[in-house]
């Protein structure tokens, strides 16, 4: 920086001097009294500013412009002019270029300069910035591993169990570590594995290494029985063998095991009927602390209630119409030939004696019906069209007799 030849006078500058110190406070946690070399006073201005320590956690928290805001701030600097001592709060450049986010032992200069008043040349003041590594020392640790071994000889420990392995991990010195004992019981075939414990139960990491080991026990749970029975719910009637010999085996199962019943069963036809399957008491149960048993229910249907209970009804067969007797007529008799007479012609005895005959349709059958009625009709014509034909026969008996005997007389 050029300065005037002519000296400043003592006092003048000595009076500067305390009004910067007394004037300019000072920062307790970043400024330093480092040097006087960042002490200028020219002409135009009187300039002072402090050194600053900054650590580098300041440049991970902060961001660029917050860290120089920050730097302005602990460095306190201010600027009077020569003339009247006014403070100069702007008008000024500070430049941050060489600063650096890395250790210095020597500091890094931050130049602020002001505009010349008086002077050819603008006026500077240069403080430093020292930035020192305030990170913790790390402190030393250890691994912290963990295992899990089987306690029951012959049984290895599953899937379920391993997986709640904790990870591992690290511990300070002088730490203590105390593993969880919460794991879930895991459920293998016919037994279940649960936790005994951890070995050591917790630990202080004092050495290269602390390992937990971890043992897990498997224990045989109660065995319950699984049964299925069949049950006539047909009064009177017991179970034949062919519905019998569909009885699904029984099996065996552990504390909370689910069973599902069986599909359905064949129906069995058998002395004029047939027996059903109506269904299981329960679509499935769950072994809880007792055997289970799941219940058939069979039924008995007759021929005739088995096809209604099925819902496929046998159709009724259809009545038949009874053929209609294809009558001949009887020749034609001469008006001449006189008609016996009698109190009943030999063909209406022979039609009332038919028709008496005729079986009536039982009462009260089983079988009783259309059928019946049928079969009824049937013979009634048959015995109606035979009567007519007997009685034909006999008017032409008779009047070939009459002919003949009217013959004999001629001659």
């Amino acid at each position: 920086m050029n300065r005037r030849s002519n000296p400043i006078p003592p006092t003048a500058a000595l009076l500067a001097l305390l009004l910067a110190c007394l004037l300019i406070p000072l920062t307790a946690l970043a400024a330093t009294s480092l040097g006087n070399d960042n002490h200028t006073d020219t002409d135009d201005y009187c300039l002072r500013a402090h050194d600053v320590r900054i650590g580098l956690s300041e440049f991970s928290t902060r961001t660029r412009t917050q860290l120089e805001a920050d730097i302005v701030s602990a460095s306190a600097f201010e600027f009077y002019y020569r003339s009247d001592w006014s403070s100069v709060t702007s008008g000024y450049s500070v430049d941050f270029s060489n600063l650096v986010d890395a250790v210095s032992s020597t500091g890094y200069p931050v130049t602020v300069t002001l505009d010349p008043v008086s002077m050819s040349v603008s006026s500077y003041v240069t403080f430093r910035v020292f930035v020192v590594d305030d990170t913790p020392t790390p402190t030393p640790s250890y691994p912290v591993t963990y295992q899990f071994i089987s306690a029951t000889p012959g049984h290895d420990l599953p899937e379920g169990v391993l997986s709640q392995l904790p990870a591992d991990t690290v511990a300070g010195i002088g730490e203590t570590v105390a593993p969880s004992f919460l794991m879930d019981a895991v459920r293998d075939g016919a037994g279940e594995w649960t936790f005994s414990g951890w070995t050591p139960a917790d630990q202080f990491a004092i050495g290269p290494g602390v390992a937990f080991t971890g043992s897990w026990t498997w224990t045989a749970l109660p065995v319950y029985s699984v049964e299925y029975v069949f049950v006539s719910s047909s009064s009177g009637r017991a179970l034949p063998d062919k519905v019998l010999d569909q009885l699904p085996a029984g099996s065996f199962g552990v504390e909370g095991d689910v069973f599902t019943a069986p599909g359905s069963c064949h129906s069995v036809r058998i002395g004029g009927g047939v027996w059903r399957f109506k269904g299981w008491s329960a679509a499935s149960l769950t072994i809880t602390d007792g055997d289970l048993t799941f219940t058939g229910t069979w039924r008995w249907y007759t021929d005739h209630t088995s096809a209604a209970a099925t819902s496929e009804p046998t159709p009724a067969a259809s009545p038949t119409a009874a053929p209609t007797p294809e009558i001949t007529p009887p020749p034609t008799v001469p008006p001449e030939t006189p008609q016996p007479t009698a109190s009943a012609s030999p063909a209406m005895q022979v039609l009332e004696q038919t028709n008496s005959n005729t079986p009536a349709p039982p009462t009260g059958s089983a079988k009783g019906g259309a059928a019946q009625m049928m079969i009824a009709t049937v013979l009634t014509a048959l015995v109606a069209t035979q009567a007519f034909a007997v009685a034909s026969d006999l008017k032409v008996l008779k009047w070939y007799d009459a002919r003949k005997a009217a013959r004999r007389t001629n001659a």
